[in-house]
């Protein structure tokens, strides 16, 4: 209706870019969505969370965290929890 409702960056854009696979199979892709749901529920339920933005993009296991937080320990804090959510293999902060 001619509003604005967001703007994508072109770190959006490379960070899209950089997480497309063409090996994924339709079983990875079910399994790493999973996983997204279940670390974006896991940070959801922490009071300490925020509204500040995190872009969460799985790959076989593979967490990619993108954003911003306030502090060393939100940052910490953001890793550990999603270090403990079942089928993470590995954390990529960036």
């Amino acid at each position: 209706n001619g509003n604005v409702v967001g703007i994508v960056s072109r770190a959006n854009l490379l960070q899209a870019l950089a997480s497309v696979r063409r090996d994924i199979s339709a079983a990875t892709t079910t399994n790493d969505s999973t996983i997204r749901e279940n670390v974006t529920a896991r940070l959801k339920a922490q009071s300490w969370t925020g509204t500040w933005p995190i872009n969460i993009i799985v790959h076989d296991g593979t967490v990619e965290l993108w954003g911003l937080v306030e502090s060393e320990a939100q940052k910490m804090a953001v890793r550990v929890a999603v270090e403990q959510t079942d089928g993470v293999r590995t954390v990529n902060d960036n």
